[in-house]
């Protein structure tokens, strides 16, 4: 798509805005050459990629004009006022990963077009006023893995939509469950507590109410029937005992005062010990029946068979009596061990989980106060940068370590959701697991409530970005042994990102804009802009219940295409896009063909080049952008030819002299005062 149908799309959406309180389209200018440079407008490659307006409380409709932008990856319009019904001109953003309409007051039918998304991972409609069904052919997108949605739609969810996308866990959120299909821990430590107390209850009564067996009946009774019921309340599912407290289920009726004409039985009342039955087996004598009148009828033969065999029964209870007592107090030392083990099993696996838990809230890295960075970057007064909804202050330590602090721009928790906590904090808890030479690592943060302050602390890296140094004329010139050793070290990171990390963890937007220089010009990889991206988290509800995993346009793949973007930036001294040249893959593609070709993409400015690694770099350049994710190699491929080529070390690629420890030590020790 050329840009006058990408710009006239975008505008035609401005123009069906009725209200911008928070003046998000202001530098939307149709005279503008591109419209990658407006506000929540995000390209690669001059490609709109990304268009991200939330929480802005926008007021308008949906324009159907944005179903022709056709490179669009991401359109995240949560949080606003938008009103009307879902043009169903989306369904032609065949490219479209995640649509977030969360929270609006979008009405009518939700569109059958939307099942034609192939590429469609993440869908967010929940709290809108949906009307309807959810359209069967969303059985068609494979690739769904989250789908959240009002529960007026839930009663006609397809199943096949689960089958289809079973290998990818699909989530099926319903805004009013407050909860997520699948299990969890709890109820795995429940299952498992109430399993291990049922078996070791059971034989516990079953060997009380032996030992209770020489006792009277009402002694008997009230015990054993208070035990039994404190064990049933203990054991029984709370599926039975909603059940039992159902008035469908009543208790039987009570027999009727009439006397029975049928003779009744008296049975034997000896218990069986599952090793021989419970009713001995006749041996040629018959039982008599155990009834008065049979008594007075009966010959003086059977009575005096009758009384001698009276004697014969007590001593047998007697003697099973004293028996079963023996059992029980020589196997009573048993659970004395099996109880308290259980008890310290149940007290570990709770101090297990409650570790998990905290782990998740809790980051890696050191809590500060705001009082501490506010010393360090003297009364925030040192502005770097100011982007994406927050700042970037340089601060000095005591010892004269430079940090940068980037703080949100958010004075209330009014204005902060839950939502934007639960991103702040997944966003530190993913910084927080990356330790790389050539990254700029995360080294505290701060979360005060008064003042209100989200902050992340970064090691400095003084020199400025790799874009200042390709295109701002003001900065010094690279040569081409300093692009080759910033080329090593972008590689290294991402080797050590993608490969190193479990789960792999990617960058959301690499580019020479995102790579920081040291003192000695090493590379650093950066994310301390971008709180976008933590702060309206596009995987987060607002109960926070959610795992967290990477977003639907940042994957290993896409960083394998932006380096390979990144090489030749690096290598050519352009634009990733200009309005002379367009983009800058497709000013190259001219020449990567061709090997008698190649030096027209070297940089002008360079004094000099070394043809073979050159070579190298342009097949590397390759592989990397082929338009089929699945046939780009991998960072430890990649990483692996270009070090045969350069012949650099990760020792040689990161910076001779790193502050970094200081700078930690030091955070440690104001977190411990």
């Amino acid at each position: 798509m050329d840009f006058g149908d990408t710009g006239l799309a975008l505008l035609e959406f401005r123009a069906r805005i009725d209200s911008d309180p928070c003046g998000a389209f202001a530098n939307w200018n149709s005279n503008d050459t591109t419209p990658c440079m407006w506000y929540g407008v995000h390209c690669v490659d001059g490609k709109v990629q990304m268009l991200d307006l939330s929480s802005l409380a926008l007021k308008g409709t949906l324009a159907p004009e944005l179903g022709k932008l056709s490179d669009l990856r991401s359109l995240v319009l949560y949080r606003n006022r938008f009103s009307g019904v879902i043009p169903k001109e989306f369904g032609e953003l065949t490219k479209l990963e995640l649509l977030d309409l969360r929270e609006n007051d979008l009405s009518g039918m939700v569109p059958a077009e939307i099942g034609e998304m192939s590429s469609l991972k993440c869908l967010l409609l929940y709290d809108n006023k949906f009307e309807g069904k959810i359209p069967s052919e969303f059985g068609k997108l494979k690739l769904l893995s989250e789908l959240q949605f009002d529960k007026n739609l839930a009663s006609i969810l397809a199943t096949r939509i689960g089958c289809a996308n079973r290998k990818f866990r699909l989530r099926i959120w319903q805004s009013s469950w407050r909860q997520f299909n699948g299990g969890s821990l709890l109820i795995q430590i429940q299952g498992a507590v109430i399993r291990s107390l049922n078996t070791v209850l059971i034989q516990w009564f079953k060997l009380q109410k032996d030992t209770l067996a020489g006792c009277n009946d009402s002694c008997c009774g009230s015990s054993e029937q208070q035990m039994a019921c404190n064990a049933r309340n203990l054991v029984v599912p709370f599926e039975r005992r909603g059940l039992l407290g159902s008035s469908k289920n009543l208790p039987a009726v009570p027999a009727t005062a009439v006397p029975s004409t049928e003779q009744i039985i008296a049975l034997p009342t000896t218990r069986s010990s599952g090793s021989f039955p419970a009713v001995p087996k006749e041996t040629g004598t018959k039982s008599e029946p155990d009834d008065e009148s049979s008594e007075t009828n009966s010959e003086p033969a059977d009575q005096s068979s009758q009384a001698d065999s009276k004697p014969v029964d007590q001593s047998s209870e007697t003697s099973k009596g004293e028996t079963t007592a023996e059992k029980f107090s020589g196997d009573l030392w048993k659970y004395f061990i099996i109880i308290p083990c259980i008890l310290v099993f149940i007290a570990f696996v709770a101090l297990a989980f409650m570790c998990r838990k905290r782990a998740a809230k809790a980051i890696g890295v050191p809590k500060l106060n705001r009082s501490e960075l506010e010393t360090a970057c003297e009364d925030f007064s040192n502005i770097v940068q100011a982007i994406d909804g927050c700042t970037v202050y340089k601060g000095t330590l005591s010892s004269g370590v430079e940090i940068a602090v980037t703080s949100i721009c958010v004075s209330s928790s009014k204005e902060w959701p839950k939502s934007s906590e639960t991103g702040f904090r997944r966003k530190i808890d993913r910084l927080s697991r990356i330790n790389h030479k050539n990254f700029v690592n995360l080294i505290g943060y701060c979360m005060d409530d008064e003042p209100f302050s989200r902050m992340m602390v970064f090691e400095y890296t003084p020199n400025g970005t790799l874009f200042e140094h390709l295109h701002v004329e003001d900065m010094e010139h690279l040569d081409w042994s300093g692009r080759v050793r910033i080329i090593m070290g972008v590689a290294y990171c991402l080797l050590y990102m993608h490969h190193d990390l479990n789960p792999p963890i990617s960058h959301p937007n690499l580019s020479s804009s995102f790579i920081y220089l040291t003192d000695d010009y090493a590379a650093k990889i950066s994310e301390i802009l971008g709180f976008d991206s933590a702060t309206k988290s596009n995987n987060s509800v607002d109960d926070g219940s959610q795992d967290s995993k990477l977003d639907p346009y940042a994957d290993p793949e896409t960083n394998v295409y932006s380096f390979g973007i990144l090489l030749l930036e690096i290598v050519s001294g352009k634009l990733v896009y200009s309005k002379e040249q367009g983009s800058i893959e497709e000013w190259a593609s001219q020449y990567l063909n061709d090997k008698g070709s190649l030096n027209n993409l070297v940089d002008p400015t360079l004094k000099g080049y070394k043809a073979e690694e050159l070579e190298v770099i342009c097949e590397v350049i390759q592989e990397c952008i082929q338009s089929e994710p699945r046939q780009r190699p991998t960072m430890k491929d990649v990483s692996s030819k270009l070090r045969q080529a350069f012949n650099i070390t990760p020792e040689q690629a990161v910076p001779r002299l790193s502050p970094l420890w200081w700078a930690e030590l030091e955070i440690l020790s104001m977190e411990t005062l």
